[in-house]
């Protein structure tokens, strides 16, 4: 890794909006063949059930001689084919853990469970160094979905992987790996420490202990290699005297091998160098190796490894979010260059989905719906354009006149800008709901003033109705809207101090207004809300337009990783128009969070997209034809040049391609997870 975090450093959590988590991946590693030696505990690790030269030599002459014997009664019986011995070797040994277990003690699978792991489960561990790859400087700074997401989170961190369906399966092929692998250690101790013992011809005996060895030796192969990749050149010679794997295997073989021993030197050399945060984990790891020991449990000596490797998963992560905290500021001012270079690269290069027709297309109808609305003061052409811009990203994003998609070039933001239209949705049923409160209010008999507090109260308690079913869209607003329809009623007859009971009879008339209101007025109450918004939003593109990314990042970037409730307001302000919770003062939090993350959006993708799709004619020395669907390579010679580095990448090992939009290699674009929680 080249530079390593300091011991005292901790390592918190953080986010993206969509949440990232690092995806594991479940690579088989090649393993390395000088380990290779004469002794079947050396040989490769590769399972394969095709019969060797010998054996298909003795199996055509036990053929011809069994033929011969038999010529005589060939019509009146003809012979069965034999099978190549040891060809469903792996299968002889699944049946040996089923008829071993029963009576084995100390193991909560069962010998069904083993067998099927062990038939079916991973060769290679969870955690590999390949699959720990993603969290390599190298990768990180090239990673384009990253290096756009780190404008949005003061928190951004890398963590584990582990939710939706893909999580989940991830999971269970982890939890099926642990499985096989006390299966192997129980063929271990049956295959040469068994009592009885197992009388095998040493042909078959070699056979068994060829398919026998499929995980032990690659996961101590996995342990040295991420060893080495986190800690410095130094100790790699240290961690391969310990984790010489032909060593280790003779020593399972022979029944010496001390692996307490081996589980305090790993503890000692991970002290060294993890987060002191992590130590009370090493001594857990070590405390499982050490019991499973002593009371000859396999299932806690298993324990023991499957802590080590969330042990080293939690340095690399330690390490790549140090390097991302390091590295953050630089990775930030670097956007529109980075994001400029990536694009028109892939352009130039037809590896881009994107099309510049239908983008430019996009642009131009937006240009003469909102063109006539923009105002006289923008009229210079750069103004003009990002105004036009705003207008319709805030008509896409509240879904004015049916409108929901935004152009492929959002891609990157498509994910934020599917929360904040999810956000505004339930603000406008907010909205609904308060704006039936004020009319039950007044059918009550209730004349007086409504307080922003009151307000307030009353959407606590529908928020807390609604629970998680908030920022999934305008039907879970409907589906809830009978216990709504509830809490309103209830709420605008204590206001207007009559017994609720009284009207709950209304309840069914009630529940269908509430309805009806959310099917006839969400689309007038979304509009006075964008009218709302929509000038905070412009001034506020207008007055950050020529800010660095930096700049922007700090200024609209919410210090808190969740959006903001409402305040609560004194009593004294007091309303009766029916928006006043949302319109009365336009600075409460949540709308002006929601201002600023659209227009951190909209004016990070005008400076990358503006000159690359909207405004072609503006940025010709990077396009010979504005009406191409990609660029033309040859007026492109500055994706082709390196730049020098500055001191700053230099000091961070930053390679060029993070400047100079370099091709990048397959599979760096992954959704790297990045979260605001905690592990």
């Amino acid at each position: 890794m080249g530079t390593q975090p300091p011991k005292a450093a901790g390592s918190t959590a953080s986010s993206f909006r969509p949440d990232h988590g690092y995806p594991a991946r479940s690579n088989a590693m090649d393993v390395d063949h000088s380990d290779a030696s004469a002794s079947t505990w050396h040989a490769p690790l590769i399972c394969s059930e095709e019969p060797t030269v010998e054996d298909r030599h003795s199996t055509e002459q036990g053929m011809r001689s069994h033929t011969s014997d038999e010529v005589a009664s060939r019509d009146a019986c003809p012979p069965q084919p034999i099978p190549p011995p040891y060809q469903n070797i792996p299968e002889e040994l699944a049946g040996l853990l089923i008829t071993m277990i029963p009576v084995k003690e100390g193991l909560k699978a069962s010998g069904a469970e083993l067998a099927d792991a062990y038939l079916e489960a991973s060769d290679a561990p969870p955690v590999t160094k390949q699959s720990l790859s993603e969290l390599d400087i190298q990768n990180i700074i090239t990673n384009i979905k990253l290096r756009h997401d780190v404008n949005f989170d003061r928190n951004l961190s890398f963590r584990p992987n582990t939710e939706g369906p893909k999580g989940q399966e991830k999971e269970r092929a982890a939890q099926k790996y642990w499985i096989a692998l006390e299966a192997e250690l129980v063929l271990y101790n049956r295959l040469f420490q068994g009592t009885p013992p197992i009388h095998f011809s040493q042909a078959k005996l070699e056979a068994f202990t060829h398919h026998a060895e499929r995980r032990i030796p690659k996961l101590f192969q996995t342990v040295r290699d991420v060893l080495k990749s986190l800690v410095p050149d130094r100790d790699h010679l240290r961690i391969d005297e310990h984790l010489d794997i032909p060593m280790l295997m003779q020593a399972i073989e022979r029944g010496v091998c001390d692996l307490v021993r081996l589980a305090e030197w790993l503890a000692q050399l991970l002290k060294e160098h993890c987060a002191p945060m992590r130590d009370v984990f090493v001594d857990e790891m070590v405390a499982s190796t050490r019991e499973g020991v002593a009371g000859h449990s396999l299932e806690k000596i298993v324990d023991g490894l499957r802590g080590l490797f969330g042990i080293l998963e939690a340095m690399k992560l330690d390490v790549a979010n140090h390097q991302i905290r390091n590295l953050k500021t630089l990775l930030i001012e670097d956007t529109v260059n980075f994001e400029k270079h990536y694009h028109l690269d892939r352009l130039v290069n037809s590896r881009s989905r994107i099309s510049i027709n239908t983008a430019q297309n996009w642009f131009a109808d937006a240009t003469k719906e909102f063109g006539p609305h923009c105002s006289q003061r923008s009229r210079d052409a750069q103004r003009f354009r990002l105004e036009v811009l705003t207008r319709s990203v805030v008509a896409i994003s509240f879904g004015r006149d049916g409108r929901s998609d935004f152009p492929e070039t959002f891609f990157l933001d498509q994910d934020r800008l599917r929360m904040l239209k999810a956000e505004i949705n339930d603000l406008v049923m907010f909205e609904v709901c308060m704006h039936m409160f004020v009319e039950l209010a007044r059918q009550f008999g209730y004349d007086g003033p409504i307080s922003l507090a009151l307000g307030q109260q009353v959407r606590v308690s529908l928020l807390a109705i609604m629970g998680e079913a908030v920022g999934h869209g305008p039907q879970q607003w409907m589906m809830n809207s009978e216990a709504l329809s509830l809490e309103v009623l209830r709420q605008a007859s204590c206001l207007a101090g009559q017994a609720p009971a009284h009207h709950f009879d209304r309840l069914a008339d009630a529940d269908q207004h509430l309805r009806n209101k959310f099917i006839e007025t969400s689309a007038r109450h979304a509009a006075h809300l964008e009218a709302s918004l929509l000038p905070q939003i412009l001034a506020n593109v207008d007055r950050h337009s020529a800010s660095s990314p930096m700049d922007l990042f700090t200024s609209l970037v919410s210090l808190s990783p969740s959006m903001p409730p409402l305040p609560t307001y004194p009593s004294q302000p007091c309303v009766a128009d029916t928006f006043s919770f949302a319109h009365l003062n336009p600075e409460t939090a949540k709308l002006t969070d929601l201002a600023n993350r659209i227009t951190h959006i909209i004016l990070l993708h005008w400076r990358v997209w503006g000159p690359i799709a909207y405004v072609q004619e503006d940025y010709s020395q990077c396009s010979s034809s504005a009406s191409d669907a990609t660029p033309s390579p040859s007026p492109m010679p500055q994706t082709q040049s390196r730049q020098p580095l500055s001191s700053l990448e230099q000091e961070a090992h930053v390679p060029a391609s993070m400047r100079t939009g370099e091709p990048h290699e397959a599979g760096q674009e992954t959704h790297i997870t990045h979260h605001t929680l905690p592990r």
